[in-house]
């Protein structure tokens, strides 16, 4: 049985699921001193949940909904966080001879909940998704890095990868176009390409500038479709 001895509430005594009954009917008559002026007073851990949760209910302007159920719960959550605090700060002080100084004020606390009241539950970084980088530019990233790893260091072509990985990531980083040149009757165009292009349409693109006979007029024009964009320009070398 609870004694709420409290005048400006003026409560009888109640069990904890009386007091919830009471403060789901009549809640909106108490007051905030009424409320506030029985966390003063000495009363046990349930009260002082739903206590609390009343005070959370008429501040949100919501209906008490608390179940006794859930009360003993809080106050389980409570007890044990406390303990565990406490486990805690006793270690840090006293070490492997702690158990000693926690039996104090635990005694039936076990040497075996020792080791999962010291674990401390870190929270899981979300990561942030990504969009996939399979454009052409990333794509010769990649296997320029995996060139990089296993081509001898010695050797020419390690210093032509290192720098075919510098050159790609300072144009990645600069977001500047891919810039496709063709040699067509012995004079040379330059097709320009977003730098998210994929690496698709870059090989369909070599593919069909490959093909005998094909003309300026046609690879501009497919350069056209398959980006839809009016970017285009010709020089001679």
């Amino acid at each position: 049985m609870v004694q709420i001895a409290v005048e400006p509430l003026q409560l009888p005594r109640l069990t904890g699921q009386d007091l919830i009954e009471e403060f789901i009917l009549k809640l909106n008559k108490y007051s905030w001193a009424d409320l506030f002026s029985l966390l003063d007073h000495d009363i046990t851990p349930i009260v002082k949940v739903i206590v609390r949760a009343a005070i959370h209910s008429k501040e949100r302007e919501k209906p008490f909904t608390l179940t006794l159920e859930r009360a003993e719960s809080r106050v389980n959550q409570i007890q044990n966080t406390k303990r565990k605090n406490f486990v805690r700060r006793t270690f840090k002080k006293w070490g492997l001879f702690c158990m000693q100084e926690i039996a104090k004020q635990y005694p039936d606390y076990l040497e075996e909940m020792l080791p999962v009241n010291l674990l401390i539950k870190r929270k899981k970084v979300k990561v942030k998704k990504s969009k996939s980088r399979d454009y052409f530019r990333a794509r010769q990233l990649a296997k320029y890095d995996i060139a990089y790893h296993t081509t001898d260091k010695s050797s020419r072509e390690f210093n032509r990868v290192c720098e075919r990985i510098a050159s790609l990531t300072y144009a990645d980083l600069k977001r500047t176009p891919i810039i496709l040149t063709v040699k067509l009757k012995g004079e040379t165009y330059a097709y320009s390409f977003n730098w998210t292009t994929a690496e698709r349409i870059i090989k369909e693109f070599h593919v069909l500038a490959n093909k005998p006979g094909i003309t300026h007029a046609e690879l501009q024009k497919h350069r056209e479709t398959a980006l839809n964009t009016l970017l285009n320009f010709n020089f001679i070398l």
